[in-house]
């Protein structure tokens, strides 16, 4: 019962799928059922009675009306397109209707040939029809059948070529012989009527049938295929620089006759046609040409500079025969740079690409020659009437430069800002502060004008205007390595473009703002701006003084519990102490004064405790010849000097003085005083400090302690 009703929606879904393919040949295939059909057809595959219905019943219904009926263009153009999706998705079982297939195609391209539409269509049915047939192992029958096709349209495309350029004496193209010898049937194209054409007839038509090759060889490229595609890239890259060999310049400079004049009118066909399937090359093979991309920017940078509008001698503003190619030209060159990036070779060719983004972003305003008549009557009205005439010329031609040139400007602003977002360094110094001097003058420029009219050429147009910020934020976010960012002066600018009247040019400058934002103030440590690093001191070098220093000498003081008398210190000089003497001064002073009085047996009396400064004492003031003499622990001597202590000792005045400095900052040349008696600034204190010598380490320090007693 299951199978039953799969059977019955499978005859309603081919029934229905079958009218719907009638409506379309007897009144024409739009775009929107083309995608349901696409649709259709995908969802079905896995659908095995579906697929064997319309193999079956649909398929040969649909060739075997191919040729039965007369048909008009739009019936051609919707069979064309019907014809593409079966070869794609049934294209094992359409070889069977091979003959249909070469009977529509010939009657196709003989019927609608001027129709590019059409035309366009064939070509992309014609680059599949290598799968039609069984694959073989691996597809290897497909891939055969589609790389001796491929040579055979690059055969074709070779040989009408050397049939434009037969009587250009200069051109040497590839070996191809003057009797056709390719695969596909010329004879639809009627070639014998060449003979009975006029010039400008005959290379048009020897045009259109180069132009339908180049396109084969193109949808050839870009379809998508069941295998993978074996062809020798080479042979593209020379076909098209031979194909671009032939310039005006080059014909200008021989024999002008009517073939040099006609092949002249048609040469910028041709170049397109070629730079088309230099595209078609990029994509579909990427960065596997970047071997070959020398090759590939040479016939790019050719392009530009054939189609450079000073070559040409017409009005400015004026729609331009080459102006199509060379928006073409610059498309290709965004596309090799986005797949080749830095590796595109492109760097070789910086002075020409950089000459002519330059002249295509920067126009200059029609120059207006008005009558000066120094007559009087009459002819000054005239003169006046001229003038005014002359005026409005101008005007014209700025609405024509408004249709004309903005659209090779915006193609223009898009090649330099990839250009300097992957090459921005390898460009030499001058290119680059010619950018930035261009592209600031014309906003600079803009922000002056006070009304659109005044914008220079042709940045009145807001698309224009939008890539020409766009381009300035590509000159900051990718500067030269040896050039001066002129940030700040962009973030005026990007200020000013914010209250411009288009909210494209607005949103560009907000998001210009933000971006900048970033890099003046970057979130976290850049290249650019490194941030200093903080200075960690050992742990070896710190000081071990606690920090509440009163607090430590007053534990100290009450400790002392045995009074001493101070006798006067005799043969002391003040304020010189040796330079030797500095780097072994105790550490921890706790721990002398804790020995000091654990050897005394009287009981001391403290009255004052203080702290001397040491950050005023003069420096330079320590002899050089007593050096190294302070021993490394100050415990041993004061040890030395309690042990004579035998005699009771009332201290009347106790005045302890502690350096407080650090060993970490203890240096050369430094006076550093420890321990002086009594230095309150009484007149009874004592006004000399200790000298210790380096021969004087056997000393008596009993005497030492009497004198220093007997002092106060």
């Amino acid at each position: 019962m299951n199978s039953l009703v799969a059977t019955l929606k499978a005859d309603e879904a081919v029934n229905w799928f079958q009218k719907r393919l009638n409506n379309a040949v007897n009144y024409g295939l739009s775009s929107e059922e083309s995608n349901m059909f696409d649709i259709f057809i995908t969802s079905t595959l896995a659908d095995v009675d579906i697929k064997k219905q319309i193999i079956n019943i649909v398929l040969p219904t649909f060739f075997d009306n191919l040729i039965s009926r007369k048909v008009n263009k739009s019936t051609i153009d919707a069979q064309a397109t019907l014809i593409r999706l079966f070869i794609k998705y049934y294209g094992g079982t359409c070889n069977q209707f091979k003959n249909a297939l070469d009977k529509f195609t010939t009657k196709a391209l003989s019927e609608c040939f001027n129709e590019d539409t059409i035309v366009f269509k064939v070509t992309k049915y014609l680059a599949l029809y290598p799968q039609c047939g069984g694959r073989g192992q691996q597809g290897i029958h497909h891939a055969e059948a589609w790389t001796c096709q491929f040579n055979d349209y690059l055969y074709s495309a070779n040989y009408f070529l050397n049939q434009l350029y037969t009587n250009v004496n200069f051109f040497f193209g590839t070996d191809v012989t003057d009797n056709y010898e390719g695969k596909f049937d010329v004879s639809i194209f009627k070639l014998s009527e060449l003979t009975k054409m006029t010039p400008k007839e005959r290379y048009e038509k020897l045009t259109s049938i180069f132009i339908f090759f180049n396109t084969a060889i193109q949808s050839m490229l870009l379809s998508m295929f069941s295998t993978v595609k074996h062809f020798d890239s080479n042979k593209v890259i020379q076909f098209a620089l031979c194909t671009l060999s032939v310039t005006s310049e080059k014909l200008n400079a021989t024999m002008i006759t009517e073939d040099v004049i006609a092949l002249d009118s048609v040469l910028w066909k041709l170049h397109s046609s070629a730079i088309k399937t230099i595209s078609a090359l990029i994509k579909c093979c990427g960065r596997i040409l970047i071997p070959q991309g020398t090759l590939i920017c040479r016939i790019l940078i050719q392009s530009l500079n054939m189609t450079h509008f000073n070559s040409s001698n017409a009005q400015y503003g004026t729609t331009r025969s080459k102006l199509q190619q060379r928006v073409l030209t610059y498309q290709v060159l965004c596309s090799w740079l986005a797949v080749a990036g830095s590796q595109s070779s492109l760097e070789l060719f910086s002075e020409s690409l950089t000459s002519g983004i330059l002249f295509d972003i920067k126009f200059d305003k029609p120059i207006l020659n008005l009558v000066v008549d120094k007559q009087t009557g009459n002819k000054k009205r005239k003169s006046g009437a001229l003038n005014q005439k002359i005026i409005n010329q101008r005007d014209t031609i700025v609405m024509h430069d408004y249709l004309a040139n903005k659209t090779v400007c915006n193609e223009a602003h898009k090649t330099l800002q990839l250009f300097l977002n992957t090459l921005s360094s390898n460009l030499k110094v001058q290119q680059f502060k010619i950018f930035q001097s261009t592209i600031m003058g014309l906003l600079l420029e803009i922000i002056k004008c006070q009304r659109p009219n005044d914008y220079p050429l042709p940045y009145y147009d807001d698309l224009c205007r939008f890539n020409l910020y766009k381009s300035l934020l590509a000159l900051i976010i990718s500067p030269h390595p040896q050039c001066i960012t002129h940030t700040s002066v962009a973030l005026r600018v990007f200020t000013f473009g914010i209250t411009d009247r288009n909210e494209k040019v607005k949103e560009v400058c907000r998001s210009s703002l933000s971006e900048l934002e970033h890099i003046i103030r970057p979130r976290n440590d850049t290249l650019f701006f490194p941030l200093e690093n903080e200075i960690e001191i050992p742990p070896c070098t710190q000081s071990t003084v606690p920090e509440n220093k009163t607090h430590f000498l007053n534990e100290i003081v009450e400790d002392l519990t045995v009074p001493i008398q101070v006798k006067e210190l005799k043969n002391v000089q003040p304020n010189k102490i040796s330079q030797s003497t500095q780097s072994n001064i105790s550490e921890n002073k706790t721990e002398i004064i804790n020995e000091i009085v654990e050897d005394s047996t009287i009981p001391v009396k403290g009255k004052e405790v203080k702290i001397i400064n040491t950050e005023n004492v003069q420096p330079n003031t320590i002899p050089q010849s007593v050096q190294n003499t302070i021993p490394e622990n100050k415990t041993n001597i004061f040890n030395k000097i309690v042990k004579d202590l035998t005699s009771p000792i009332e201290v009347k005045t106790l005045l302890t003085q502690l350096d407080n400095v650090n060993t970490e900052n203890v240096h050369p040349n430094i006076v550093i005083e420890s321990m002086d008696a009594d230095n309150s600034m009484d007149s009874s204190s004592v006004d000399e400090s200790l000298i210790i010598n380096k021969d004087s380490e056997d000393e008596d320090y009993t005497d030492m302690l009497n004198d220093f007693i007997e002092s106060d």
